[in-house]
């Protein structure tokens, strides 16, 4: 009789998956592509539109220091109406910020309403979505669950940057705006298959200050501070790349391709992230993440920005699947949302240090300076997850 052999193939998807989890999976699916085809050129569409980067900081300075005073305003409201609630309302003011982006075009007045928009949007929408991922997520393979929304958080970022490239090549901003405001809010459709079930909690707002400075998480606020990095990604990172590169398209498929080389790397790590020490997996992470951050100042072609922000990704994912996983790990073994907005403000911390200290250094030295002290600033806070 034939023996049949079969090869021991790593399994790097979950196993077991709730029904809430698949719903936040689409509905994120949904959003993200959305954002995906328009938040790289954000900060390029301020820059195009003739300000400079100490402006455009400002701008994302506005957006965070709103955000962290109405943060738990915004988890109050999802604990007394629901997560997935939360989510879907949170669509209409993001919905309301892309519209606002697309006005500043016919008045500045926009730059300050804008912002508005974005932080009520983000206090109502993470709050919600870090609440129910970490509710109902599994124990047991929540590196994997943690690693394999990324991956398809991976997918639509390749295409999303593709995507807006090719509008803003043959259309504009403007269509590109109006066509991430009708998928966002497509992404509530998942959310509204089932009825949530929850219980209304209270929640205190003074106590979330007082829990984030307080000494005993004193540790993890000067971690999760690191996430200050994710600014100069998100706002300097996108405008550098669009000088190098001068081609919307080409910028798109830059970003795609080195988001394409690192998906399959961030299931590695999310199985890895289950088995082995999580804090290890970051600490390479921060450490080879700030190496990459100093490589990016010497960068002058189109292939060696591909080339470092492929790395940078891998790097990246390195970090935040476990770190994310640690965390989850933690809400759900205490209060979800206490652990969720004390994560979430010690986030805001870190991305308004990052946007204050870049801003303020620019009254110092040449403009032409501005990449390379940004740049210097995302390595240093990079290495603050090592405390964690």
């Amino acid at each position: 009789m034939a023996k049949h052999f079969h090869l021991p193939v790593p399994s790097f998807f979950p196993h077991h998956i709730s029904r809430q989890i698949k719903e936040l999976y689409w509905s994120r699916a949904i959003m993200d592509f959305a954002v995906a085809s328009v938040a790289l050129f954000e900060p390029i569409y301020l820059y195009t539109l003739g300000y400079s980067l100490q402006i455009i900081l400002l701008f994302y300075i506005e957006v965070y220091i709103v955000y962290f005073i109405i943060l738990p305003v915004g988890a109050k409201y999802a604990n007394r109406f629901g997560f997935e609630h939360s989510m879907t309302l949170s669509t209409i003011f993001l919905v309301g910020y892309y519209l606002s982006l697309y006005a500043i075009g016919s008045s500045p007045i926009f730059l300050v309403i804008a912002p508005l928009f974005f932080a009520i949007n983000k206090s109502l929408y993470w709050t919600g979505y870090h609440a129910d991922f970490a509710k109902y997520s599994d124990g047991k393979e929540r590196g994997k669950q943690v690693a394999e929304m990324d991956a398809i958080d991976s997918l639509v970022y390749i295409v999303g940057p593709l995507v807006g490239g090719a509008i803003l090549a043959i259309w504009n901003f403007n269509i590109l705006f109006i066509i991430a405001a009708i998928l966002i809010m497509c992404s509530s459709i998942p959310l509204l298959t089932t009825k949530e079930k929850f219980k209304i909690q209270k929640f205190d707002y003074q106590e979330s200050y007082q829990r984030l400075f307080s000494k005993k998480n004193r540790r993890k606020l000067f971690a999760y501070i690191g996430f200050g990095e994710e600014l100069v990604v998100m706002v300097i990172w996108p405008i550098f790349i669009y000088v190098v590169v001068t081609n919307f398209f080409s910028v798109g498929m830059v970003v795609a391709l080195a988001t394409f080389t690192t998906t399959i790397i961030a299931l590695y790590i999310g199985k890895l992230a289950d088995k082995k020490s999580k804090r290890g997996i970051v600490r390479f992470g921060a450490i080879s993440s700030t190496f990459i951050w100093l490589i990016r100042i010497i960068a002058t072609a189109g292939w060696h920005v591909f080339i470092i922000d492929s790395f940078s990704r891998i790097t990246k994912r390195t970090i935040a699947v476990p770190l994310m996983a640690m965390t989850y790990d933690r809400a759900q073994k205490h209060n979800v949302m206490k652990s969720i907005v004390n994560f979430e403000l010690a986030l805001v911390v870190g991305k308004l240090l990052a946007a204050m200290v870049i801003f303020i250094l620019l009254f110092f030295f040449p403009a032409s300076w501005g990449f390379t002290i940004a740049f210097i600033i995302g390595g240093s806070m990079t290495l603050l997850y090592v405390l964690l």
